[in-house]
């Protein structure tokens, strides 16, 4: 037990000692999820809740161009402002990125709308048997189409969604003019039913796979980025603790411990468990980040209603204990610093490409999905989700804990083998 104490407090000396490195250990991480969260923080919002500025330049002088504003200003997807001019003047103010999007409503789109409707209404009516006076049907019209102008550079996936809701406001004013003409074919009264009141026969809603409250809870760039960089910061100390074990055999400290009476493993341990600490404070520190630092900067506060301490303190240990277990085996094959920091910031890049760090698992191609699978970080960032978004029950995250713990023990063990074949060799 002095072994394994002696051990602990001369790698926290160690530690205190190198200022810059534990600077590093700290606050990088930190600048990490600051940084990340505010870049990521508009792609996890939904497109309903952003208000995306547009221009809407209205040449239509009927019902069709005043209607189609109206939804917009009542949409919470898009603050119009709408201006006079030309496409040209509109199309300018694209193209220099002043604005991101353009919609231009050419004249006369509200009589050809009425044309049509009128139109497909009679051919509707004969085709049942009706005495309506034929008459043709208007043709296609290219010059009555309403133009969407969209900022070079914008992503295609938000170029659809935005075409998606553009398109859903028109079709329910065409199906409204629609009804309208049915109305004025049957001699009816027009009683202003609107077209969000005809149809829907089949309704959708979004229902919970399980618990509604845990379905009501949604990941935000914070929920995301707090225990994805934490996980990212626990596995880059194994910079510092494979640094530690190649120092130790360079400066002839680790024939000297070997000599001394008792095991290896108990010294081992007690490294451990001082990095294991360092991997703690880390992750605490990083929670308060999402709890305190970072609604100061207009993001969303880390949610943890859900989350009980023991589940956290269960999985940030096992996370610790595979990222130094990972520096271990690390500092036991490489053979020198710059093996030992090459290998271990590219393997932690790589592990946590995988993992789900920067890109989520699911739109990864299926072959790198199944290997995602296998990464430390993937199951260390899966158990953070489960016990911040949960409610609070263990089994989510055992199958995790139980992945990260044995990948500490086959790091450990495939290490003291190692160790034990170079002593005998």
């Amino acid at each position: 037990m002095l072994r394994f104490r002696a051990s602990i407090f001369k790698e926290i000396l160690l530690l205190i000692r190198d200022r810059s490195g534990l600077a590093i250990l700290f606050f990088m991480p930190v600048a990490l999820v600051t940084i990340m969260a505010l870049v990521q923080d508009a792609p996890f919002r939904d497109y309903q809740e952003l208000n995306i500025p547009a221009l809407l330049l209205n040449q239509d002088e009927g019902a069709f161009g005043e209607q189609i504003l109206a939804r917009f200003d009542s949409s919470r997807m898009f603050d119009i402002l709408e201006i006079t001019g030309d496409e040209q003047a509109l199309k300018k103010k694209i193209a220099d990125g002043t604005y991101d999007i353009g919609i231009v409503i050419p004249p006369g789109v509200s009589d050809y709308i009425l044309a049509q409707s009128n139109g497909y209404a009679e051919q509707m009516m004969r085709d049942l048997g009706m005495p309506v006076l034929p008459s043709e049907l208007p043709g296609i019209d290219s010059t009555k189409q309403v133009g969407i102008f969209f900022k070079p550079g914008v992503k295609q996936s938000f170029r659809q969604a935005v075409l998606q809701a553009i398109r859903q406001e028109s079709s329910q004013l065409e199906t409204a003019t629609l009804i309208r003409s049915f109305k004025t074919i049957l001699g009816a009264e027009d009683d202003g039913e609107q077209a969000s009141d005809f149809g829907n026969f089949v309704a959708f809603r979004e229902r919970p796979v399980g618990d509604e409250w845990l379905e009501a809870r949604q990941t935000n760039s914070v929920q995301h980025n707090v225990p994805a960089w934490t996980m990212f910061g626990m596995f880059f100390i194994v910079i510092s603790l494979a640094g530690s074990i190649i120092r130790e055999r360079e400066e002839g400290s680790y024939l000297r411990i070997l000599t001394m009476p008792g095991s290896y493993l108990t010294v081992l341990l007690g490294k451990m468990t001082a990095y294991l600490g360092v991997c703690l404070i880390q992750c605490a520190l990083m929670l308060g980040v999402g709890v305190f630092f970072l609604p100061l900067l207009g993001l969303p506060a880390l949610d943890m209603q859900g989350m009980t301490f023991l589940n956290l303190a269960l999985v940030a240990t096992s996370c610790g204990l595979a990222a130094v277990g990972f520096g271990v085996l690390t500092g036991t094959i490489c053979q020198t610093h710059q093996q030992a920091s090459t290998f271990g910031s590219v393997s932690v890049v790589i592990l946590a490409a995988l993992g789900g760090i920067w890109v989520p698992v699911y739109v990864m191609p299926a072959v790198i999905q199944s290997i995602a699978e296998w990464s430390p970080l993937f199951w260390g960032l899966n158990a953070f989700q489960h016990v911040f978004l949960g409610n609070g029950q263990f089994q989510p995250i055992a199958a995790y804990l139980l992945y990260l713990q044995l990948f500490f023990l086959c790091c450990v063990g495939i290490s003291l083998l190692i160790n034990r074949a170079r002593q005998q060799a």
